[in-house]
């Protein structure tokens, strides 16, 4: 049965490559009663793609019955899923080798092919618990903090989020964190309402409907959450009632980007505790350093061991008394990660029309995208190949400088 509202999962969709599994499924799926999932016969590649086009299913089945590298294809697959789908693969190798391997990657099960319907029922009714041989994952939080006003957080947060949905294919959810002033639905050019404020302030509404209920979708990856309070009538925030929240996007989505406010109120230093990393946005001015080595200080001491990210944003803004990179390091006692060349004018008109700038090719959408690279870990495992290699080239050169040894010793015998 298809789904008809194509902004709700799937709860099962499955793909195999040929009609006597494809029937097992379905029967599967008729025999529980699970509206909204479909089978077809299909290989990864076709499992991939819809990943690529529709919103992640609870459970994916997939057949690597033709794959010459699963382990490699199932990787494939959870990088386009999200942290709560499930996946049960379906093969035809009968190996303990293959099958812990795949449980290492985090799938629910592995079935050898010919597939019993009670086996393959049971399979799926495990998968929709959540049961699996290793530890949940959930999605990446990523709190970006202006040092000052205007630093370029919001922008930021959206263009970065652009970025991780439609460039990379992930499922991102841009959270907007400023209940006064928050402008971040202006740049997706989406209306706030006030339901996301209502769920804080009240734990008992906290569930999977609701929270879905509130995301605004600006594109098939893209969503976000936010709302403007009444000035007058402010909020009080249920401290449970957010954690709630946070715990349940984290599973729906593989990043979650907070533009949060810079005060240091309870929200927000639960925000930073579930946090996984921080971007702070900087300009080049005394005040901005002044606030940079505060906030810095703040995270080491509350929120150890956690990536900060600093981005020097309206570099080549003329000002009078503006700091000079090496000054403002020397200041804060560490290096700036990114530079953001100014481009003002293209940033307003992205703002005017509720575009996020990433779609026009300026000179601020490179160093967004290196920031994108960074929060996806490619800087790390690029620094980490790097060293493989360094390591590898050190063996080589010992092992050379031995056998040449060995040669100049055995020529010297001969002379002799």
């Amino acid at each position: 049965m298809a789904n008809a509202n194509t902004d709700l999962p799937h709860n099962l969709m499955g793909f195999v490559n040929d009609p006597v599994s494809e029937q097992i499924v379905l029967d599967v799926i008729k025999d529980m009663g699970m509206a909204y999932s479909e089978a077809k016969q299909g290989k990864v590649a076709d499992a991939l793609d819809f990943l690529k086009n529709s919103r992640a299913p609870k459970v994916l089945i997939v057949d690597v019955s033709d794959s010459e590298l699963p382990l490699s294809d199932i990787t494939k697959i959870k990088e386009h899923s999200v942290p709560n789908m499930n996946i049960v693969v379906v093969g035809s190798r009968n190996e303990v080798g293959l099958f812990r391997d795949l449980m290492t990657l985090g799938v629910s099960d592995y079935l050898v092919k010919p597939l019993g319907l009670g086996l393959m029922k049971q399979s799926v009714e495990d998968a929709l618990k959540g049961k699996k041989f290793v530890a949940e994952k959930t999605g990446k939080m990523i709190q970006i903090i202006s040092s000052v006003g205007g630093a370029g957080a919001t922008t930021t947060a959206v263009n970065v989020g652009w970025l991780l949905a439609n460039r990379h294919f992930k499922r991102t959810l841009i959270m907007d964190m400023d209940f006064f002033y928050g402008t971040a639905n202006l740049m997706l050019d989406i209306r706030a309402e006030n339901a996301y404020l209502d769920i804080l302030e009240s734990p008992d509404k906290i569930d999977d409907y609701f929270v879905e209920t509130i995301l605004k979708k600006y594109d098939k990856r893209l969503y976000y959450l936010g709302g403007l309070v009444d000035l007058v009538r402010g909020i009080r925030v249920d401290l449970d009632a957010f954690d709630a929240l946070i715990a349940m996007v984290k599973k729906q989505f593989n990043y979650i980007l907070v533009d949060a406010q810079r005060d240091i109120s309870e929200t927000n230093r639960a925000g930073m505790n579930k946090a996984d990393s921080f971007i702070i946005m900087i300009e080049m001015s005394f005040t901005s350093a002044q606030n940079t080595m505060r906030l810095i200080d703040f995270l080491n001491a509350t929120q150890s061991g956690k990536k900060v990210i600093l981005v020097a944003n309206k570099v080549g803004l003329s000002r009078s008394g503006a700091l000079s990179e090496e000054s403002f390091e020397r200041v804060i006692d560490r290096k700036i990660d990114y530079i953001m060349p100014l481009d003002e004018q293209i940033a307003l008109a992205a703002a005017n029309i509720g575009q996020p700038l990433t779609l026009s090719n300026c000179p601020m959408t490179d160093t967004l995208e290196s920031i994108t690279d960074d929060i996806l870990g490619k800087k790390d495992n690029a620094r980490i190949e790097e060293a493989i290699i360094k390591k590898k080239q050190t063996k080589m050169d010992k092992v050379k400088d031995t056998f040449l040894s060995i040669i100049r010793k055995t020529e010297n015998f001969i002379k002799t």
